[in-house]
């Protein structure tokens, strides 16, 4: 059967992950899956032509905002995937929460990724809670072998903000600290968040950089992060990489690194727990979801406490140890992907019958 995956897939962000992730386990499930991002239709007609056309006879939508408006009035049954933004930044005005709820009313089944955003939406729409699941995203993770920091990071810092103007950079060893900051370059993510007080920090400590991975997502913000950045020490900019060199890149740091101010499940945080490296976020809800303080990660408040976390985790290795091994038993119990894949089948298997 064709089914349409409809999600917005900008390069490199976690939403694509994870729209290809499903993707992948429906084709395997024997689908004929076909992933669109939502720019790829400019309204309802085109993307009902879409659907004549490629005979699709089911959608999995990812997001109640970003796909609402190509929803209205859709002549096949689809399943919602509630994706975090979408619960926690847009509530608050009428017109979105007019078009979501049309979206969540209208939908075959509703997903979420925790049992947070399920009591979320429940809040919201408490009459859908007999068509409503959880499933946690699964995990998956691609570090290669290479034994270097040096070699992992040499051929993404060419850019203007890939170096450190203090020379600390000229020789990465072994005695490098690396943070690893993954995100696009959009307020909700709030990379600015740390860096002065990160900064600030480099300036006591030449060891420690704050690496910040990830596409440009919103242009004005874009140009705000990377003038703050040209002000401070300790902080270089990379531009988006490969999963591949992505993991191997969360290997060689210290610490994968969340700042958000929201989140639904943060695929990066996952993907660290997996391979073994601390976490260290912004306690909000979507992170202390995944995240038990001092057990299978660490949570800070403000910069000056992740500044304090930092240094706990650098002294004590032990502590080191207990936060990974955790995690990464977490992960394998709760993020399993064949469990994701049997769900999401199932669910389109469902609406399939019907």
């Amino acid at each position: 059967m064709a089914v349409l995956l409809l999600a917005y897939c900008f390069p490199y962000s976690g939403n694509l992950v994870t729209a290809e992730r499903i993707r992948t386990f429906l084709e395997d499930d024997g689908h004929r899956c076909t992933r669109k991002c939502t720019t790829d239709f400019d309204g309802c007609k085109e993307l009902w032509e879409f659907i004549r056309t490629n005979d699709i006879k089911c959608i999995l939508a990812i997001n109640a905002y970003r796909t609402g408006h190509l929803l209205i009035d859709c002549p096949v049954p689809f399943i919602l995937v509630f994706g975090g933004t979408d619960l926690n930044e847009r509530t608050s005005s009428p017109e979105s929460m007019d078009l979501m709820t049309a979206t969540v009313n209208n939908a075959r089944f509703l997903v979420c990724f925790s049992m947070e955003i399920k009591q979320q939406a429940l809040r919201l729409w408490p009459h859908v809670v007999d068509k409503i699941h959880i499933q946690s995203q699964g995990v998956c993770t691609y570090a290669s072998t290479s034994t270097a920091l040096s070699d992992v990071m040499t051929d993404y810092r060419s850019t203007d903000l890939g170096s450190c103007s203090c020379g600390c950079t000229d020789s990465l060893d072994n005695s490098t600290q690396v943070f690893l900051l993954v995100c696009g370059l959009r307020p909700v993510k709030d990379p600015l968040y740390l860096l002065q007080t990160f900064s600030e920090w480099h300036e006591d400590d030449r060891r420690v950089l704050l690496v910040i991975v990830g596409p440009e997502m919103n242009q004005d913000y874009t140009r705000k992060v990377k003038q703050v950045i040209s002000r401070c020490t300790g902080i270089l900019l990379l531009p988006p990489l490969p999963q591949g060199d992505l993991h191997t890149l969360m290997k060689h740091s210290c610490c994968v690194v969340n700042s958000s101010l929201s989140e639904g499940m943060s695929g990066a945080i996952l993907e660290a727990m997996a391979l073994e490296v601390p976490v260290i976020a912004r306690n909000i809800a979507g992170n202390a979801a995944i995240i038990t303080h001092k057990e299978t990660g660490l949570l800070f408040s403000t910069p000056e406490d992740f500044v304090r976390e930092s240094k706990c985790l650098l002294g004590d290795d032990d502590l080191r140890k207990t936060l990974t091994a955790a995690a990464k038993h977490y992960v394998e119990t709760h993020h399993s992907e064949e469990t994701e894949k049997q769900t999401y089948c199932k669910l389109v298997a469902s609406v399939l019958a019907q």
